[in-house]
């Protein structure tokens, strides 16, 4: 199809790959990581966040800042006691200097001669992290929203977006610290009682798509974030916890988040997300102005869209793959449906809301003709809708007629040249998680309940963006501004 904007889409064979062999210099230990947590200004302002110590009872023997910190290391480390015991003499005098140099001389000379230990730490974080959790997660993401690169005055171009201009997002299932699922149980041989340790906040949940429904048991964990060609140049920008157990909780999360992100970041175009993303929540943000790649859904089946009668010809119109194709006849009696070329994906901002076309191009033997049909966006009875050029009466609205428009036109058809190399991106999010669960211990939570599993997941995004930023600024000042 030469004349598409979005172009054919290639075999498998043909697809070049885009793989980027690792470097030495790409690699990352875990000493270097920690460095990065300890000179990431971020840390010291969350402490600043909470609350100072009380007049009464016993007075606390590390500052704030030491147990955030603690937070982020033991990410990085794997538990809480490698965490503490990571801080060796050499590296508990980098954070000594790191207070110095952000809170003074003064703070920085009442810190002990040794790091705390893993009980101190724990009573901390029940104490004064959990319960502020909220507060260090908006000052993260107002961080990260400054960290990460969208360059606002890019070039613009919505068949061809470039990955540093699309956030990509997902969410995963950890597994609980613990795999008793009852407090107590009764062995049925010798009776005997037996009480574990269970996670009060680990759920059902489904994963791996509607149609291959695997279990998993846990809490889950969404996150967004962009990045830039390049190891280490990821930043993840939210931070949130699916409560519910079915893919439409984890959707509706995840529109909100980039509901949030989109109204922040000036040079964010769109998202790039997995089948869980359905009609409705394409719908919600496209009409913020955001692009949405993600696949089709397998419920939906080609459906008749509009007959068209220019003059002479007929052209009978039908939704599939996500775009208009025309029904064509064939010789045996059958019909097939053939895509329509698109020349133009239009996009349109107003006031309260955006509005996206296609511009077809449909072929015909009498001249081709030009063709504008609304995507991504199902008009109800309360948008502005147009009226038929014939009879000048008001033309129903996609609510009223039965069409779920979001649901069968996509801004970017799946089955093209453009979604093939622009949905692969959402692969960064299972990189992501990849991460996560290298940072667990055994592959487990290390903590229970949800309020301490948030200290972790945001500990785990914020040591993660400390890395980032740091080679960032390791980079040429040339390269830095080019970025």
């Amino acid at each position: 199809m030469p004349d598409d904007i979005f172009g054919d889409a290639l075999p498998q064979a043909l697809r070049p790959s885009r793989k980027r062999q690792l470097r030495d210099s790409d690699q990352r230990n875990r000493q270097q990581r920690i460095t990065d947590c300890l000179h990431d200004p971020l840390f010291h302002e969350m402490a600043e966040l909470l609350p100072a110590q009380a007049y009464r009872g016993r007075p606390r023997e590390y500052p704030a800042v030491v147990y955030v910190l603690l937070s982020a290391l033991m990410t990085v480390t794997g538990s809480k006691r490698s965490a503490v015991g990571s801080l060796d003499p050499q590296q508990w005098r980098s954070l000594r200097a790191s207070v110095r140099r952000h809170s003074g001389r003064i703070a920085a000379s009442r810190l002990p001669d040794s790091p705390p230990s893993r009980g101190q730490y724990l009573d901390a974080e029940e104490r004064v992290l959990a319960p502020n959790i909220d507060l260090m997660q908006d000052l993260f993401e107002q961080h990260a929203v400054q960290q990460a690169l969208f360059p606002p005055d890019a070039v613009r171009n919505w068949s061809r977006p470039e990955r540093r201009q699309l956030l990509v997002g997902d969410a995963t299932v950890p597994k609980p610290p613990s795999k008793a699922e009852q407090r107590v149980t009764i062995d049925p041989v010798t009776g005997e009682i037996r009480e574990h340790r269970v996670d009060p906040a680990a759920r059902l949940y489904f994963e791996n798509g509607e149609k291959e429904k695997r279990p998993a048991r846990g809490t889950k964990w969404f996150f967004a974030s962009a990045r830039d060609d390049g190891y280490w140049r990821r930043v993840i920008l939210s931070v949130r916890h699916v409560a519910g157990g079915d893919y439409e909780d984890e959707a509706a999360v995840a529109v909100r988040a980039f509901t949030q992100l989109g109204r922040i970041l000036p040079g964010c175009m769109g998202v790039a997300y997995d089948g869980a993303f359905r009609g409705v929540h394409r719908d919600a943000l496209a009409r913020l102005g955001l692009l949405v790649i993600n696949l089709q859904h397998g419920s939906v089946v080609p459906r008749a869209y509009e007959l068209l009668r220019p003059g002479r010809c007929r052209h009978d119109l039908w939704s599939a793959n996500g775009r208009i194709a025309e029904r064509v006849l064939l010789d045996d009696g059958t019909s097939t449906l053939l895509p329509v070329p698109i020349t133009r994906l239009e996009h349109r901002k107003g006031v309260t809301k955006s509005r996206w076309y296609h511009l077809l191009h449909i072929p015909c033997r009498h001249g081709a003709h030009s063709h504008r049909v609304p995507v991504a966006i199902t008009t109800t009875p309360d948008d502005r809708t147009g009226t038929h050029p014939d009879t000048g009466s008001r033309i129903k609205s996609d609510v009223e007629r039965g069409f779920h428009r979001a649901e069968h036109l996509q801004q970017i058809p799946e089955g093209t040249l453009t979604h093939q190399q622009l949905y692969p991106y959402r692969s960064d999010a299972e990189s992501v998680h990849s991460q996560f669960d290298k940072s667990l211990w055994n592959e487990r939570m290390i903590s229970y309940g949800l309020e301490r599993q948030k200290v972790f997941a945001l500990g785990f995004a914020a040591a993660q963006n400390a890395t980032s930023r740091r080679l960032f600024l390791e980079r040429p000042p040339i390269v830095q501004a080019a970025a």
